[in-house]
């Protein structure tokens, strides 16, 4: 659990930091948009990505897939049925629950989720080098501290 910090803070950093986390967020959600309206043509979406991300270690439920990928249990099953369409994944019934599917990629699918992988450390490698290396190590604690507190939210 990360801890709040009680030192006193003077308010125009306090200000200037929430500022830079708006224009932080924005500019990320400017950036999934432009993922999502523009994907591989026989590649995934950024959300296809997300729901077949979790998969990579083993098959899921539809239910913990949507959970994980922070959607709608329908919305997963539509997902999935695209998926399905395309063979990147297969469905079966749960063997310990009739009333649960269990998703599993296809060896398409597991192609598939590796080529966008490498697309986004790709990308993350080009936001890495923008920053100096004693940018890079404060970015990345920041960073790590900045996700534990948003899980927290």
């Amino acid at each position: 659990m990360a801890t709040r910090r009680t030192t006193d803070a003077p308010p125009t950093a306090q200000l200037e930091l929430t500022e830079a986390l708006h224009d932080f967020f924005r500019a990320a959600r400017r950036a999934r948009g432009r993922a999502a309206r523009d994907p591989s043509p026989n590649g995934l979406s950024l959300a296809q990505y997300h729901l077949l991300e979790p998969l990579a270690g083993g098959p899921r439920t539809n239910r913990e897939l949507a959970e994980l990928a922070g959607i709608s249990a329908p919305t997963a099953t539509r997902m999935v049925d695209g998926l399905l369409q395309r063979a990147l994944v297969s469905r079966v019934e749960d063997p310990t629950d009739r009333r649960a599917v269990v998703i599993s990629l296809s060896e398409t699918g597991r192609a598939a989720l590796a080529l966008k992988e490498r697309e986004y450390e790709s990308v993350r490698s080009r936001i890495a080098a923008a920053f100096e290396p004693h940018e890079q190590e404060l970015a990345t604690d920041l960073l790590r501290r900045l996700a534990a507190v948003i899980e927290e939210l």
